[in-house]
């Protein structure tokens, strides 16, 4: 966990923006949701998406989660 506290919140949004935009290409490339590369991007962009939600989540909470 002490990955994502090095990630701002601000990074942390570029990059899942970036993600999308890469898993839009590369699905418009390969066609098929099952294809290798599309299924490795969404597993990343699933773990970004999850910490932003996981954070807040801490935040609405006063920050304890």
């Amino acid at each position: 966990m002490g990955e994502w506290q090095e990630v701002s919140n601000e990074d942390l949004t570029q990059i899942i923006k970036n993600l999308q935009y890469q898993l839009k290409e590369v699905f418009k490339q390969q066609g098929k949701l099952t294809d290798s590369d599309v299924l490795k991007i969404s597993q990343e962009l699933d773990e970004y998406i999850l910490e932003c939600q996981r954070r807040n989540l801490t935040n609405q909470k006063g920050g304890k989660l």
